[in-house]
């Protein structure tokens, strides 16, 4: 059973949340076409987000040259540009995404990333940029990391980390889970969002974590040619999966994927922090494969059957308290604390120290099979927490062959560059609604602004979907693909 979100989610936001997701889309425009703007040297229209879309129907040649040529050449205000019969403006924005889609279709995308890989910010380029989103009251602490990304990725690396960051999920979900967590403060949302996209550069989830997976953890800890220092991270990472410290196993109640933690097989140094660390963001990108709308985030059940001191680390649960705190915000749904003993009442006074009140609030203590089945059927819990599943842990091997896509390098490329186009599509669409929402005030302006909405679902849609024609060649493949709980097109079947 899947139960209606409240307010602030795709579907269900208020005018409110809904203006503040829009301002949220705006600050992310004004990011990436400040820094494009700065690296070619092009000044963008300034009297109306609208002006940009008249341009559109000035572009010939779907190149990086051809935008340039019309962007540093722009027609003349009372110039030739389209126009829709009887002044229907709403009319000229169709024209000119239908413009958008043509181009993308006719544009050469390995050339278009090849240039925008090659670019990289001057200081005083940077300092405009800078300067720019001060003015859009971007908090200063934000600002900073921004600099700091923009220090170190070029404006290619900067696009491919945001299509890889919105996977199979709604772009406005990700977008929406930053700003509930900033309680819709947009400026303190984005600057949390740049935070967390550094997060995710400095510890290589994108470039190493995911791409490598378990089959390299698996074969270095095996390699007797490696050094011993190399086989033990390998192990200390595939261990964990072979004794089935947590696994994924059904959906609660609300639809959301289940992971069941065994608390008890945690033995504190047994593996280095770094590959706890890896291993805890490879279970929580796992879950997020599972994740399909309109659900958004997962439960987190920690079994603390036959704990005892000795298995006690803060550390690592430190580490996942920060990763649902800042990185991946409101992605956690429930977290079921099962069957504590009294010598875990103390500890959880400091953890609970730790926690941020919103994700305090989703901890639930349950001491029996009634109390669990009140958030997981009783029917999908396995007979270890009392219920009445046959389901026995266990790790399937990776095969050595089921990475092979993600050798195919050129493939690869094509598939993310055709995503890259249809992202590109979808940032026209998005401007345009926004562009449209934020002036519409008839009855026919706000009718219109629905038409875009509609037009640009059907994009996202198109982009959403277009994730599990990449997966492949940038998921390294894990046990959620093995035992079949997620096929190649992204159903999510019963596991």
């Amino acid at each position: 059973m899947t139960v209606a979100p409240t307010t602030g989610y795709v579907g269900s936001l208020t005018p409110k949340e809904e203006a503040s997701l829009r301002e949220m889309w705006t600050l992310l425009f004004t990011t990436v076409t400040s820094l494009l703007s700065s690296v070619y040297d092009v000044k963008l229209p300034e009297s109306s987000p609208n002006d940009i879309f008249k341009l559109l129907d000035k572009i010939t040649e779907p190149s990086i040259d051809g935008i340039l040529a019309v962007l540093k050449n722009p027609p003349a205000a009372n110039g030739d540009t389209a126009s829709a019969p009887n002044g229907d403006h709403s009319t000229t924005i169709e024209a000119s995404l239908d413009k958008m889609k043509e181009l993308a279709a006719k544009a050469n995308g390995k050339e278009i990333l090849d240039q925008l890989s090659k670019e990289k910010l001057t200081q005083p380029q940077l300092s405009g940029l800078l300067s720019h989103l001060r003015k859009n009251h971007v908090n200063e602490s934000e600002v900073k990391t921004i600099e700091k990304i923009l220090l170190a990725m070029s404006p290619g690396e900067m696009i491919f980390t945001l299509l890889k960051l919105v996977k199979q999920e709604h772009p406005d979900a990700l977008l929406l889970r930053f700003l509930r967590a900033r309680k819709w403060d947009v400026p303190k949302a984005f600057g949390m969002m740049a935070n967390a996209i550094l997060w995710r550069q400095k510890m290589q989830v994108d470039d190493d974590i995911v791409p490598k997976g378990e089959l390299h953890a698996w074969e270095q800890s095996r390699d007797k040619k490696l050094s011993a220092a190399e086989q033990k991270a390998g192990k200390d990472f595939i261990s964990q999966l072979e004794m089935g410290k947590s696994y994924l196993h059904g959906l609660d109640r609300e639809g959301r994927p289940v992971n069941v933690v065994r608390v008890r097989l945690h033995k504190p140094g047994a593996q280095s922090q770094e590959a706890l660390e890896r291993y805890i963001v490879h279970v929580i990108e796992s879950t997020r494969i599972l994740v399909a709308p309109p659900v958004e985030t997962g439960t987190i059940l920690f079994d603390m059957t036959g704990f005892g001191l000795g298995n006690m680390e803060y550390s690592p649960v430190k580490f996942i308290i920060q990763c649902f705190e800042a990185n991946y915000p409101e992605s956690l749904g429930r977290l079921l604390i099962h069957n504590a003993p009294w010598i875990f009442s103390g500890i959880w006074k400091i953890i609970h120290g730790w926690m941020d009140p919103v994700v305090a609030s989703k901890v639930q203590f349950t001491k029996n099979i009634n109390d669990l089945d009140k958030f997981i059927p009783r029917a999908h819990i396995p007979k270890e927490l009392g219920g009445d599943q046959d389901f026995e842990y266990k790790y399937i091997e990776p095969p050595a062959d089921e990475n092979k896509a993600m050798e195919d390098k050129e493939k690869g490329n094509a598939v993310m560059i055709e995503r890259m186009m249809i992202g590109l599509q979808l940032v026209a669409a998005t401007a345009a609604w926004v562009s449209a929402a934020d002036s519409a005030k008839s009855q026919e302006e706000k009718e219109a602004v629905e038409l875009l909405k509609k037009r640009r679902d059907t994009v996202i849609e198109e982009f959403r979907l277009n994730y599990w024609k990449v997966d492949p060649y940038v998921r390294a493949r894990a046990l959620v693909d093995r035992t079949g709980a997620v096929s190649p097109d992204g159903t999510v079947n019963n596991f």
